[in-house]
């Protein structure tokens, strides 16, 4: 179920760029077909007029009927069936195309009406004319009297890309689009991967270490129970509360990983019963540093899993006495129909650009070369995992000579 989110952002945003290819697709093609239109309109219409021109020329009638036929996608002709004189010819057609912006390189042919061949052929450059009708020079004189001539356009597409203008842009800004939304999709599944890889390793390590760890505890209570000289009893007394702490670090791998996998109880929590409990467990170990002021009732109930709501209450207290420099205060009260618990110490303010990446998993204030404060950088992380499980809020507030952590959970 946690892979179901990445698995419907891969699919949404793979069916969202495909839908924008198509659209952008569709939109080129209707523009493109729009431009040709208008090109071999543009093109009839100038060689209309290049056949009306030759008839007032020659003094001929001009053709009731249209003249113009396109056979191909590039290739007109105009049957004119008229004496043609080349000169003109050749003038009228860099004329009449250059004034409907026409420029792109045109082959025209002269055919014979009678036996359909080619007497005359040449190949105009309208690029090179930078706006100017030049004749193409001294040409050959027909001698029948009936002829034909068209006109074939070999850079007709790649000229009709060129008009499109706007949309050569964004065609090119979808595909910087696409690859960069390529680019972060293999990222962030390589991402997952390695993040799956990790907690794979931290439970298999976590469950690993429980063993021996049992293992030595049971023979450090052994082998203090039988030495008897103080400085074996020292020692001893040091391998049992390095194993504790050692032990402490692995249930909070372990309890951050049964959160990350949402394994849950989802009960009834007496918060009186617990708050009481943590409070006498962390007045045992520090004497006279822990205040508590706590304002609810026995039968109060929030909905949780016990585990991890006593969890996140050590964690607070524990950071609190950490890195407080005084006195720790504890306090909870009934506000309507929710629980306001608040952790508060004296100590060093907590910076505001790290304000929220003290939640992330891992991570720790950057403190230079001092580690006066051992940990994994966990405790934070799931404090506000576990407050989110429970449907509760998270507040900080962190100013000169103060630091309090407070929950708001609701009540059952």
């Amino acid at each position: 179920m946690k892979n179901m989110p990445i698995r419907i952002l891969v699919i949404v945003g793979a069916l969202s760029m495909a839908a924008i290819v198509v659209v952008q697709i569709f939109w080129i093609t209707q523009v493109m077909d729009r431009q040709e239109e208008m090109f071999d309109r543009s093109v009839q219409m100038a060689l209309r007029n290049v056949v009306e021109s030759l008839c007032e020329i020659n003094g001929n009638d001009i053709p009731s009927n249209d003249p113009i036929d396109q056979l191909t996608k590039n290739y007109f002709i105009a049957r004119t069936n008229y004496k043609i004189d080349l000169n003109s010819l050749d003038y009228l057609l860099k004329a009449e195309l250059q004034k409907r912006s026409i420029d792109l390189d045109y082959e025209y042919g002269v055919y014979d009406c009678q036996t359909d061949r080619m007497v005359y052929g040449d190949f105009v450059e309208l690029n090179s004319q930078q706006g100017k009708v030049n004749p193409t020079g001294k040409l050959p004189k027909l001698v029948n009297d009936e002829y034909y001539f068209g006109i074939f356009f070999p850079g007709k597409t790649a000229g009709l890309v060129n008009m499109l203008g706007i949309w050569k842009i964004t065609s090119l800004l979808i595909m910087i689009i696409l690859v960069v939304f390529s680019y972060a999709l293999f990222v962030i599944l390589k991402q997952k991967r390695l993040s799956e890889i990790q907690r794979d390793f931290i439970n298999n390590m976590t469950h690993e270490f429980k063993t021996p760890l049992a293992t030595l505890q049971v023979s450090a209570e052994v082998l203090g129970n039988e030495v008897k000289e103080p400085r074996q009893k020292r020692y001893t007394e040091i391998i049992r509360s390095e194993l504790g702490r050692l032990e402490q670090h692995v249930h909070q791998l372990l309890k951050t990983s049964m959160l990350d996998h949402h394994q849950l109880k989802d009960e009834a929590i007496a918060v009186a019963e617990k708050l009481e409990t943590l409070q006498e467990k962390f007045t045992t170990r520090n004497p006279n540093m822990l205040s508590s002021s706590l304002e609810i009732n026995p039968g109060v109930r929030i909905m949780g899993d016990t585990v991890i709501f006593e969890t996140i209450l050590y964690n607070l207290l524990d950071n609190a006495f950490k890195y407080g420099d005084g006195q720790v205060e504890l306090s909870a009260r009934q506000q309507g129909r929710s629980i306001q618990i608040q952790v508060s110490n004296r100590g060093k303010t907590i910076p505001l650009s790290e304000r929220k990446k003290i939640f992330n998993k891992f991570y720790r204030i950057n403190q230079g070369d001092l580690h006066d404060v051992k940990g994994f950088g966990l405790g934070l992380y799931f404090v506000k995992q576990g407050v989110k499980s429970m449907k509760g809020k998270l507040h900080l507030d962190s100013q000169v000579g103060r630091t309090t952590f407070a929950i708001k959970l609701p009540v059952a």
